[in-house]
């Protein structure tokens, strides 16, 4: 899963990206701003988009799953939160049919995700709860947001694939596109994944 957390005393934001191997530093800023982007992000533009081998079938309801959990830097403060968002599989194709993203190259495919009805209500009450307690904690000890999304589940356990390459790209907003979150082998997807399970 990919993970990082933000903390949000009065207007400020740090970030601190723990795991960080796979980020591009170009992504760094778009990572750091994202607390911004979830308090006012349209959960049906949230999309991520993975390109993989096109020999990489998902297992039968595998998709990513969206982590966010609220917590106080005071315990009681105020009631902590701990959900999973799970996605849905929109497009598997060579050609992701977004603005931002190119075609995939020969023998590769993009799996696009977004976020089902379920899911983009449960997202609005999260960012509802987050700007109440955020608007309360102004001034006070605040808390911190982490966000990840795991896409272990998604990569095929196959000997033969594990050396392959592994994107995986998020969008926010239509307006602003993707933005490459994390790259690497499915090896060391799966790894990575392993470590932060333990």
């Amino acid at each position: 899963m990919r993970r990082f957390a933000i903390c949000f005393p009065i207007c400020l934001v740090l970030a601190a990206l723990a795991a960080c191997g796979g980020i591009p530093l170009r992504s760094i800023p778009r990572l750091m701003s994202l607390q911004e982007t979830l308090l006012e992000a349209n959960p049906a533009e949230f999309m991520l988009a993975i390109q993989a081998d096109a020999r990489m079938t998902p297992p039968a309801g595998a998709v990513p799953v969206m982590h966010i959990a609220i917590r106080p830097r005071e315990a009681g403060a105020f009631e902590a939160l701990d959900k999973a968002l799970p996605m849905r599989l929109t497009v598997s194709s060579g050609n992701a049919n977004a603005k931002t993203l190119a075609p995939a190259p020969a023998r590769r495919r993009w799996l696009l995700y977004s976020f089902p009805p379920e899911s983009q209500t449960e997202l609005v009450r999260i960012q509802r709860y987050f700007k109440r307690i955020q608007a309360e904690q102004r001034g006070k000890g605040g808390g911190s947001i982490s966000v990840g999304i795991a896409q272990d589940g998604v990569a095929v356990k196959d000997p033969a694939l594990a050396d392959t390459r592994w994107e995986s790209w998020l969008q926010t907003s239509t307006r602003e596109g993707f933005f490459e979150l994390w790259s690497g082998s499915v090896a060391e997807l799966l790894r990575q994944a392993q470590t932060q399970r333990n």
